[in-house]
């Protein structure tokens, strides 16, 4: 089904609805566990030259990714990643409250929302069930054992989403990343989360009147404050 402007908003997912890297905090805690802990160590060290370079960060992150999977069945990591992600949809203060808020409004204005993440697929959609969100529609990154089949970070998002009928440009699209100009530059609102200064300039230049910033600090949980 081909999406337009009048209903569909597009969501990024680290850093707008859940604080931090979930990916990332899958190999920290869980792939680079225990007897893997001191080659994470030696891997981070060789890679961090590199990884500060913007344009090297998805080849980085790739090798972190497979060394860091190699070797494990696909069947018992995809059941790693669910009770992972699980877990971390529960745990105190890491889903971002304004941000779940956001996606349940435009929901219940009738917007087609689609979550767009470089995050692994099977992680995000399942920390997307554990906040309610079971409904929303996820476009990700996807492996295959130790194998990323694919990388969905920066243009190929846009890619990703086409290849599903969904054509710029849509009504609104929510990142904390420039990384996501193709996505943001498509929509009729950008709106750009907890970004810096040097961010905000830069965006203001590439996006002009469309763009719009927010700062999301309040978290998630059974004591949470409304965000102002």
């Amino acid at each position: 089904m081909t999406a337009s402007a009048a209903d569909t908003v597009i969501f990024d997912f680290d850093g707008v609805l859940l604080r931090g890297d979930a990916f990332a905090l899958f190999l920290r805690r869980t792939a680079f566990a225990g007897a893997r802990l001191p080659l994470a160590v030696v891997l981070l060290v060789l890679l961090a030259p590199i990884a500060v370079i913007p344009a090297f960060r998805p080849w980085a992150a790739r090798w972190v990714s497979r060394i860091g999977l190699v070797g494990r069945d696909a069947d018992e990591l995809r059941a790693e990643l669910e009770r992972f992600g699980a877990d971390l949809g529960e745990e105190p203060g890491r889903i971002i409250g304004a941000g779940l808020r956001m996606i349940r409004t435009h929901l219940e204005a009738g917007d087609r929302v689609i979550v767009v993440t470089a995050c692994e697929h099977t992680l995000a959609r399942t920390v997307l069930d554990a906040t309610g969100l079971a409904g929303v529609e996820l476009v990700a990154s996807r492996i295959h054992g130790s194998r990323l089949i694919v990388h969905n970070h920066g243009a190929t998002k846009r890619v990703q989403l086409a290849a599903q009928g969904v054509t710029p440009p849509w009504r609104a699209a929510y990142s904390d990343s420039l990384s996501d100009l193709p996505i943001l530059r498509a929509a009729e609102q950008s709106v750009l989360v907890n970004a810096n200064p040097r961010q905000v300039a830069r965006a203001r230049r590439l996006l002009g009147a469309r763009l719009t910033t927010v700062t999301w600090t309040g978290g998630h949980g059974p004591a949470e404050e409304p965000d102002t």
